[in-house]
């Protein structure tokens, strides 16, 4: 008889969008970056079918949606849902929360678990020196509408900088 091999199991990270609405100063040159051509980024269906094939040969236990910003990616509740379908345990985001006080329940309802989200400072000021124009009040706003949601845990990430935050 032949005995079937246990599956490895493995965590994912998949970056969905290089887009993003800020260009933080750790992370975006002055003069920007290049985006790409939307026909050079996967489709939802191919992002499907690559965790798919994937889940033919491993146990996926986490999967996280990275970006750029997840959320600026036009149809990225269906894409989670599309997912959560699948059955992975762990179905995270990341993002700057600056579009999450109105997607967070649908993202929970999609099958969304839990999230990262960036706060480099809780001063308004800093945060918008610092993002290059990001408004703290609505990432705050965003973690309160994920919080209400249920999308919990919620990991928050920081750059920390010496002399700015």
């Amino acid at each position: 008889m032949i005995c079937e091999r246990e599956k490895q199991s493995l965590a994912l990270r998949i970056s969905i969008t290089d887009r993003c609405q800020f260009r933080c100063e750790y992370c975006m040159p002055d003069e920007g970056v290049a985006v790409c051509k939307h026909e050079d980024i996967l489709s939802f269906e191919e992002i499907v079918c690559f965790v798919r094939k994937l889940q033919s040969d491993f146990e996926i236990k986490k999967l996280r949606l990275t970006g750029g910003d997840p959320l600026v990616r036009k149809g990225v509740v269906e894409l989670v849902g599309m997912l959560s379908e699948m059955g992975i345990p762990d179905l995270a985001l990341t993002t700057n929360a600056q579009n999450l006080s109105r997607m967070a329940t649908d993202l929970h309802d999609a099958g969304l678990k839990r999230l990262n989200i960036s706060l480099d400072s809780m001063d308004p000021s800093v945060f918008k020196k610092i993002t290059r124009g990001g408004k703290l009040e609505d990432t705050l706003a965003g973690i309160d509408a994920a919080i209400e949601a249920g999308l919990l845990p919620i990991k928050l990430n920081m750059v920390v900088m010496r002399g700015v935050n």
